[in-house]
């Protein structure tokens, strides 16, 4: 459990951020939020829309393209089955303005967020087995993301009509599903499929937020009071703020893929030239310092012949041992016989040697 310590201490710092909101609900911020709390509701879908695009690219990164898109539509599906069988109404009027009706409904935030959580417990447990240095650098990117979208999600609860107590407390136990990704990483050998899965879920989640409650509810805003320009400016400058942090500090820029690809590599290069040095080993290298063995000859040379020539089968180094054997005595010319072993005196000399004259003639007369 001593490698789930870090990532636990960073999921605590995240969870804690949730509560980012609260700077918002007292003071002279608490004022102005309430003043414009309907155009801060468009602020905040700008960052969703952010969050959604970043969430749908890193699902199609870790599961591929068909995986990743069906995931997204899965999510905005089930955001809307569950407005179906639990539908909701958050009006609670202990607001001192003038709260608009509308059917902005603050669970689909939550639990888009909630998968969205998950998914940052994996990535950090990733990061921290990668490295210590390079689990800071992705925590503190969590951290300014979940700055943002905390604040932003607390905008929408408290227009959607919860009070600052329920929005905090609600915002703080949805951040807490960060530790469901820590526990799933850390007992799971692979999440790269369920990573992909929760990513494309909640994207498709806060896709469902944006079309169905915050793009109505400005709508309803602006025929109600107008300020049109003001609700596409609020959600412009939510887009950009969002990607100029997107831009600044990556949010997904370590991946729990890399390290296990990275072990898996290296235990592939390890065993394989173990299998491929398997078959060489029993494969008989020559040595040209032993001596080599005699080839056994495949048939019996009979007198007069030459021997045959060894097999092709053996090493090469063996051939010169081969050749340099005695030569054996029948390749040389057979003896003249002598008048002695012939039985015939005075018979002529074979025809074909050196010496036309008998050896008494050469000589003289005999004796």
């Amino acid at each position: 459990m001593a490698g789930l310590l870090y990532p636990f201490l960073a999921a605590l710092i995240v969870m804690a951020v949730s509560l980012a909101g609260v700077i918002f609900s007292m003071g002279p911020l608490g004022t102005w939020m309430r003043k414009y709390l309907t155009y801060l509701a468009s602020f905040s879908g700008g960052v969703f829309l952010l969050i959604a695009y970043s969430l749908a690219e890193e699902a199609v990164h870790a599961g591929g393209w068909l995986s990743g898109v069906t995931a997204v539509i899965c999510g905005a599906l089930l955001m809307e089955v569950f407005q179906f069988f639990f539908p909701g109404d958050h009006h609670h009027h202990g607001h001192a303005h003038d709260h608009t009706h509308n059917t902005l409904d603050g669970r689909r935030v939550l639990i888009s967020d909630a998968l969205h959580n998950v998914g940052d417990g994996i990535l950090l447990v990733g990061a921290f087995a990668t490295n210590w240095y390079i689990g800071l650098a992705a925590t503190f990117g969590v951290i300014v993301h979940e700055a943002v979208q905390e604040i932003s999600q607390f905008f929408v609860l408290k227009e959607a009509g919860y009070t600052t107590r329920e929005a905090l407390t609600r915002n703080l136990f949805v951040s807490s599903t960060i530790l469901i990704g820590l526990l799933f990483t850390y007992f799971l050998a692979s999440v790269g499929t369920l990573l992909s899965l929760l990513s494309g879920i909640a994207a498709g989640g806060f896709i469902s937020v944006i079309l169905h409650d915050l793009i109505p509810h400005a709508l309803a805003s602006i025929r109600k009071q107008g300020g049109l320009g003001t609700h596409i400016s609020a959600a412009l400058i939510g887009i950009l703020f969002m990607l100029g942090i997107q831009t600044l500090i990556p949010h997904s820029e370590v991946h729990l893929e890399e390290p296990d690809m990275e072990t898996t590599t290296q235990t592939t290069t390890t065993l394989s030239p173990t299998v491929t040095t398997e078959p060489m080993n029993s494969i008989p290298i020559p040595n040209d310092s032993a001596p080599a063995a005699a080839p056994t000859p495949t048939q019996t040379p009979s007198v007069g012949s030459t021997p045959t020539v060894q097999p092709a089968d053996a090493p090469l180094s063996t051939q010169p041992e081969v050749i340099s054997e005695p030569v054996p005595p029948t390749t040389e010319p057979l003896p003249r016989e002598t008048p002695q072993e012939s039985g015939v005196s005075g018979s002529a000399p074979e025809s074909g040697t050196s010496d036309p004259l008998p050896l008494d003639q050469s000589q003289g007369t005999p004796n």
